[in-house]
């Protein structure tokens, strides 16, 4: 997806970070991050003006100036304390901006996610990334945090170079030696020595630690992975336990998790290598300049308090030009982070194929199918020569062996599936779709049976229960629980019954939505819908031959290579 490196910063600004910052809280963005800016150059400017402090304090420790001393207290107490404050409200602006800005673009990444059923699209293509819960979820979070991060570290030590650059040149002085008996000088040579260990540490960091990045994109992976099969094993819970497959799934754990041991132990050796470097690194940063500086002091070319000045304008240096090394491992996790991101939010801004089964909407009165085939997301075909007219109030049955497309023609009529041939006319009104395995989202008994958006009074939704067979549920309509866990499938599908009475569509077409049931029960239901929903038309998806006596036509799919794909049979 990335074409190239030099292409991944631009699909960073493009696809990432622009989106927020040209949208309508760009102001409120700006601002925090100005104000935050406005301080940090505060801080740093304190930091200034502490590096001088040291040279007059330690002065006069070295002149036993006891009056200086103190008065020397006092002014760090002062810079002190504008420094804690400066530090914990610029904290404060960057947190700020941290929480608005994953806010937004989870927001904006679940609208687009969402919109159009594009989430559905993806994965029949089996383009939608995976784990985009953790993409959204934990992604988007450390992206944001890391960017925020390195980019506003980055400047901050861009800034210092600059403020204590000059200072350490100027108290560098010149280094002169003799080689092969030529005098050398070498104005400013502590920041010469800065600069020339700082690359040669950058060199040796990204050597040391190069496979990080790899490792650190499979730990995320792997991690989300392993994470996917506890949400499976736990969403199917009752299943598995029927099948007694308890060994089978713990196989399934111990085989991811042991893929996220197998990645951890390569980062261990990877990091083995860069802790390693990193610690001698840091223990020669912290001795370089005492070497370098030792010759003009015991030359008595500076005093104690310039070499303490020396060391702290040395550090800050030498810090800034230093900032990969330091953060190399916090970089290599940004990117890893950043490349899963961006996967996901270019499969989400990314053109989808053209449906080549057109789903339009007339203003005529029935349902018209008309498909050459319907097909599968990655070819080969379902079902050919499908024609289908149903108008209102002809109760329709569509019935064939397993695995001949019922559903997936069901999917079509609903819009979802794009993959065929042909044209399917949607008459003017209300849509509503039942699937054999209803959803029921977490929430009160109450709101699962409004789902999505009905409205009814508390007496509706009691002569709704003790039509549908679920009167004794009505005590617990308040009751917050896990529904799909509570009722058994028969249950969840008398449930769908009562939501498409409540909700009142002009087309119901249910998919295998009274499978559950026993026969009487589906009838008594199917009369309850005519009688309570005069207007709505039915169409059904089954198999079970007492559904025909409840429709009044019937819409038999055969297999393909039969030839004898469709044929009208009248009820």
């Amino acid at each position: 997806m990335m074409k190239s490196r030099l292409d991944f910063p631009k699909q960073i600004w493009v696809h990432l970070i622009r989106p927020y910052w040209t949208s309508h809280e760009k102001w409120s963005a700006c601002g925090l991050l100005g104000g935050y800016l406005i301080l940090m150059g505060i801080f740093i400017a304190v930091s200034v003006q502490l590096n001088y402090w040291h040279n007059d304090f330690y002065t006069a420790l070295q002149k036993l100036d006891i009056n200086a001393f103190f008065k020397l207290l006092g002014i760090f107490l002062g810079w002190a304390f504008l420094s804690i404050i400066v530090f914990i409200t610029k904290n404060y602006l960057l947190q700020t901006l941290e929480v608005r800005w994953r806010s937004w673009m989870t927001r904006h990444s679940l609208e687009t996610w969402m919109k159009n059923r594009r989430y559905y699209a993806l994965q029949l293509q089996g383009n939608g990334s995976d784990n985009p819960d953790q993409r959204i979820s934990d992604d988007i979070s450390s992206f944001i945090n890391i960017s925020l991060s390195m980019m506003l570290g980055l400047f901050q030590q861009v800034i210092t170079l600059i403020s204590f650059f000059g200072i350490l040149w100027s108290l560098s002085g010149t280094l002169r030696f003799s080689l092969g008996g030529v005098l050398i000088s070498i104005p400013g040579y502590m920041c010469w020595g800065a600069i020339l260990y700082a690359v040669a540490g950058t060199f040796l960091s990204f050597y040391f630690g190069r496979g990080l990045t790899k490792l650190s994109y499979e730990h995320e992976k792997r991690e989300a992975n392993f994470r996917y099969s506890l949400i499976r094993f736990r969403d199917n819970s009752e299943g598995i336990a029927f099948y007694q497959g308890e060994k089978r799934e713990q196989g399934i754990f111990q085989d991811r998790f042991q893929q996220i041991n197998q990645n951890a132990y390569a980062v261990i050796k990877q990091m083995l290598v860069m802790n390693s470097w990193g610690s001698f690194y840091g223990q020669w940063q912290a001795l370089l300049p005492a070497l370098l500086a030792a010759p003009r002091f015991f030359a008595k070319e500076v005093t104690f308090g310039s070499l303490m000045q020396i060391f702290s304008a040395f550090k800050q240096v030498s810090d800034s030009l230093s900032f990969i090394i330091t953060n190399y491992v916090g970089i290599t996790a940004w990117r890893a982070t950043t490349v899963r991101l961006l996967e996901f939010t270019m499969s989400l801004s990314g053109e989808l194929p053209p449906a080549t089964l057109a789903h339009v909407r007339h203003w005529e009165d029935g349902l018209e199918v008309m498909c050459d085939h319907l097909s599968l997301p990655h070819g080969g075909r379902l079902q050919e020569n499908i024609r289908l007219s149903v108008a209102p109030g002809d109760h329709t049955l569509i019935s064939g062996p397993t695995g001949t497309g019922k559903s997936t023609l069901a999917r079509a009529i609903a819009g979802l599936w794009p993959y065929g041939k042909g044209e399917i006319r949607i008459p003017a009104g209300d849509f509503l779709f039942l699937p054999q395995k209803p959803y029921l989202p977490l929430g009160s008994l109450k709101e699962v049976l409004l789902y999505p958006k009905s409205e009814a009074s508390l007496e509706e939704l009691c002569d709704g229960l003790d039509a549908v067979g679920l009167g004794s549920f009505k005590p617990r309509l308040g009751e917050v629980n896990d529904w799909a866990r509570v009722l058994s499938l028969g249950e969840q599908q008398r449930v769908a019954i009562l939501r498409a009475l409540l909700a009142k569509p002009h087309w119901l077409v249910m998919d295998e939505a009274t499978s559950a049931m026993d026969e009487a029960s589906e009838a008594h239901l199917y009369g309850l819908l005519k009688q309570t929903l005069p207007e709505t038309t039915l169409v059904s998806i089954g198999h079970r031959e007492s559904l025909k006596t409840l429709h009044v036509q019937e819409m038999r799919l055969g297999v393909v290579a039969e030839k004898a794909a469709v044929f009208g049979v009248a009820v």
